[in-house]
């Protein structure tokens, strides 16, 4: 009896102990990045400031993960392929710079500052995923922008942009993505060009 209780033990340690050595396939993941740019114009500078807040991003779509659906009301996220960066900062940071290339303002401020601004942009992404139909995929991005001064509203303005990608993988909706930026900031900049 004993020798049948320590031949269970000798055999259930080395289960154990083989199940832990055996290699796992660990797959890399690809990280991707919001990272548009924007034309350089050629508006004239007022002599403005402008404070850039941080965007405010749909809670569900405001993390590492990249989601996508396939059928309405059904999001899923992929395995492997993940943003570089929370899509805030990501899009707060080439957001800024597409204003400070717009030269539209003299001023244009990223974090607050002990100086008063003319301007605070306020950002509300409301989605930002990929939407896969009909064996297509689409970079699906709604934006709104809401422009105040001394805390009066002064315009708002909203984008839902729906781009066809040149692939069906999480690379083509990236770029997707990127372009669909581009031509929000790029139309934001010609408006903003149009306030006095």
């Amino acid at each position: 009896m004993k020798n049948s209780v320590s031949f269970f033990i000798c055999f259930f340690i080395s289960i154990i102990v083989s199940g832990c050595t055996l290699k796992q396939d660990v797959l890399p993941t690809n990280l991707y990045s919001i990272d548009f740019k924007v034309n350089k114009n050629t508006f004239s500078t007022n002599s403005k400031s402008i404070y850039v807040e941080i965007p405010k991003v749909n809670k569900n779509f405001n993390s590492r993960k990249i989601f996508y659906s396939t059928k309405p009301y059904l999001f899923e996220k992929y395995a492997i392929n993940k943003w570089i960066n929370s899509p805030s900062y990501m899009i707060h940071n080439n957001l800024t710079q597409g204003i400070i290339d717009s030269n539209i303002f003299n001023i244009v401020l990223q974090e607050k500052a002990n100086i008063d601004f003319d301007y605070i942009l306020k950002t509300n992404v409301i989605n930002l995923y990929n939407s896969i139909e009909n064996e297509k995929s689409y970079a699906i991005v709604k934006v709104r922008f809401i422009l105040v001064s001394d805390k009066k509203l002064v315009k708002t303005f909203t984008y839902n942009k729906r781009i066809l990608s040149q692939k069906n993988n999480p690379y083509g909706f990236v770029l997707s993505t990127n372009k669909a930026f581009e031509e929000i900031i790029n139309d934001l900049s010609f408006q903003l060009s149009e306030i006095k």
